[in-house]
């Protein structure tokens, strides 16, 4: 598809074919797989929260994959999945380029700086965020039980795995709802376990990976 593609009767050459192959394995890929590996040792190391996500899978799901109509029943998930960005954002640092000079808390920062902001830090500011070390999915639902993404009270700009603004990632709704989708599904049998020889250290690349890999055995859930 992207070979064909055209616009205005031309299309892209191999740099840019390249380039658009590299966005989707980066951006569509590896994010929400980085995702999904850091909820999975979430909940292994909060067995509590995996119980509780499991309850909820049992009632509304009975066994069966979950689909897309099945979200809106689904705030538990929904709320494991945001936490675990909060906590371990894939895309942990961003950087910007200023188009005027602006200053900031006493720093001037002229037209054409690189601005670098932190999703990793932003996240467990305990500033804006109770426990912020803590794996508290509970945080993202209301009183009533249902989800919400501002139920943490957290100021605009203190939770943006995504980014932020008119640049946000124009897939982030795509990767909450493939991440939940998949979660609901394998945390119905499934509880991957950590190895016991596990060495689990955050390493910040181009995604946040865990340093030596995420060695876990595959056991069926309790």
């Amino acid at each position: 598809m992207l070979i064909a593609a055209q616009e205005d009767g031309r299309g892209m050459n191999d740099a840019q074919l390249r380039d658009e192959v590299m966005t989707l394995v980066l951006a569509g890929h590896e994010t929400t797989a980085m995702n999904l590996t850091w909820t999975w040792y979430l909940l292994d190391q909060n067995p509590e929260v995996a119980a509780w996500l499991r309850e909820e899978l049992d009632e509304v799901l009975g066994g069966r994959a979950a689909q897309f109509d099945d979200l809106a029943r689904l705030p538990r998930t929904r709320a494991v999945i945001f936490e675990s960005l909060r906590i371990y954002p894939p895309a942990w640092i961003i950087g910007r380029t200023n188009t005027e000079d602006i200053e900031l808390d006493g720093w001037q920062l002229p037209r054409g700086s690189i601005i670098m902001t932190s999703q990793y830090a932003m996240q467990r500011d305990p500033r804006y965020w109770p426990d912020a070390f803590a794996f508290v999915p509970q945080r993202w639902l209301t009183e009533d039980g249902g989800f919400s993404d501002k139920a943490p009270g957290m100021p605009k700009g203190a939770w943006f795995p995504f980014g932020y603004g008119k640049r946000m990632c124009i897939g982030d709704q795509f990767a909450l709802t493939e991440a939940s989708l998949v979660v609901a599904t394998l945390a119905q049998k499934w509880a991957p376990e950590l190895a016991p020889d596990a060495d689990v250290q955050v390493m910040g690349a181009v995604t946040l990976r865990p340093r030596n890999g995420m060695s876990m055995t595959l056991r069926q859930r309790p």
